[in-house]
């Protein structure tokens, strides 16, 4: 695939032309056209410049899934400034690192987290600035906004400079800022707009502060789509949306679409929804099936922050023989290597997932051991063990870091996962290496029930046994609920120190 040559101003000035009247951004108190949204980004670069932010300086945000978000990134991208979205869901340790990893020179944020910026041991010389009130622009803000120059900044930005950072889940430790260039989000939307027309209606329901949101919305501003936003997902409000707003198309992870399919089944037909992604997370087929039941198709991506988000994409109309696998490369070329040779495996066996192409990242902020660690000759180095076969269907078969070594066996947590998953008592379950005192690392399951369930843990490891070997089961934990991160990714370390004082059978 080749890359684009137009940087993230560029790519959208050019859309304002095209759609200049085109409803781009609705969010629960302003609606703005391609063209204001034009102007706006114009006038929001010129309040950066005039408050010292130039080229390169990075500027912090604390964002609501709403309308300001998309205007501040876009400004700051036309002067080359970076823009570095915060997960306000952190602890205030975590926040407070991640400011002093960047050195931003402005923190912007929306009135909900006054509190928690408050909160925070901030350097006295970084000013913050409050964006919003009640889910609209602050007046004061908008007032200085509106002061300054629409016309469109002197433009010194190249499609190497880097656009934002976006930090990974650090689910297993500390979170690593991928920074992605120009480049990378105008090749992906070049791309994109080959797939679309101009006019969808998109809804935005999930945090800005990860890439499945934050450059979900830029994307689809830059190929013409109209985001609608939604600072809150509660169910019925985001039923309402999409009936009242004729919403075409919504990103949604697993776990909260698991949460939604009895409302989405027991609310009237949406005709208006044409397809439902999802993606973040592995996408269970019988999630897919349900779905499928009631009348909307559920694609789903998969990629990493360092791919710009997308390595291979899967819709139903590839068939629902292969909707166990995440479907075929998207953007740019793959290869499996063996895990410690590095040599291409052949064609079914199991693998690290290597990609190589114009999304793929720059680099980790500040981190340059970390970075030579995720290349190799050139390709980027997922982490995931996959298998692909003889037509090209990628089958993701598990983290390698989840991979659990165990009596001699390397054990694939997703394996036995999907093996419990046939017990119709559990409603969910996640497979862990947790330390034992006498046999080292063990495969253990924390199982969640369903209600009224009398299930056992001894019930669970027979099931197991029954059906595989017995090393990749030891343990059992039932647990009333399975701890996840903002976007539903089930946070393993936090199960891993569960597992002591939780275990009821352990072994002997």
């Amino acid at each position: 695939m080749h890359s684009v040559q137009m940087t993230i101003g560029e790519l959208f000035q050019e859309r304002a032309r095209l759609n200049p009247s085109l409803s781009a951004l609705v969010g629960p108190k302003r609606r703005f056209t391609f063209s204001e949204y034009d102007q706006l980004t114009n006038q929001v670069a010129h309040y950066l410049l005039r408050h010292g932010v130039k080229k390169g300086d990075r500027i912090a945000l604390f964002s609501e899934t709403n309308v300001i978000f998309p205007l501040l990134f876009l400004g700051a991208a036309k002067i080359g400034a970076i823009s570095v979205p915060i997960n306000w869901r952190w602890s205030v340790e975590v926040i407070e690192w991640s400011i002093q990893h960047t050195e931003p020179k402005l923190i912007f944020y929306d009135d909900a987290y006054h509190s928690l910026i408050v909160s925070l041991h901030l350097p006295e010389s970084m000013p913050t600035v409050q964006t919003s009130d009640s889910h609209d622009l602050d007046a004061g803000f908008e007032a200085e906004i509106r002061s300054c120059s629409a016309s469109a900044p002197a433009d010194s930005v190249e499609c190497e400079d880097p656009a934002c950072i976006i930090f990974t889940s650090g689910t297993t430790g500390k979170p690593k800022g991928a920074v992605l260039t120009h480049r990378n989000f105008s090749t992906t939307t070049v791309s994109l707009n080959n797939e679309r027309k101009a006019g969808l209606h998109i809804l935005c329901a999930t945090p800005l502060f990860h890439l499945s949101g934050a450059g979900a919305v830029i994307l689809q501003s830059l190929s013409g789509s109209t985001c609608f936003f939604l600072p809150h997902l509660e169910p019925s409000l985001l039923l309402k949306t999409i009936e009242k707003e004729q919403i075409h198309s919504i990103f949604l992870p697993p776990a909260m679409l698991n949460h939604l399919f009895p409302h989405f089944k027991s609310h009237p037909p949406l005709p208006s929804l044409k397809v439902i992604t999802s993606g973040g997370s592995p996408v269970p087929p019988s999630l897919i099936r349900d779905y499928k039941s009631i009348g909307y198709p559920l694609a789903q991506g998969y990629g990493c922050t360092e791919s710009s988000g997308i390595i291979s994409f899967w819709s139903p109309e590839m068939g629902f023989d292969t909707c166990g696998s995440v479907g075929k490369p998207f953007f740019n070329e793959i290869k499996v290597l063996d895990r410690y040779t590095r040599e291409e495996v052949d064609t079914g066996e199991i693998g690290e997932l290597a990609v190589r192409g114009p999304t793929v990242f720059q680099k980790y902020w500040k981190d340059p051991a970390a970075t030579k660690e995720v290349f190799h000759q050139g390709w980027l180095l997922t982490g995931d063990a996959v298998r692909v076969d003889e037509e090209g269907w990628i089958y993701l078969v598990d983290r390698y870091k989840d991979v659990i070594y165990f009596s001699g066996f390397d054990i694939y947590p997703s394996e036995v996962e999907q093996e419990l998953h046939q017990m119709e008592e559990i409603s969910e379950v996640s497979v862990v290496g947790v330390q034992h005192e006498r046999r080292g690392e063990l495969p253990c399951a924390f199982v969640v029930k369903k209600p009224e369930s009398t299930l056992t843990p001894n019930q669970v490891l027979q099931f197991a046994h029954d059906r595989m070997d017995s090393n990749k089961l030891a343990d059992v934990v039932l647990i009333d609920q399975l701890p996840r991160n903002a976007l539903g990714k089930i946070e393993k370390m936090k199960l891993k120190e569960m597992y002591q004082p939780l275990s009821n059978s352990s072994p002997s």
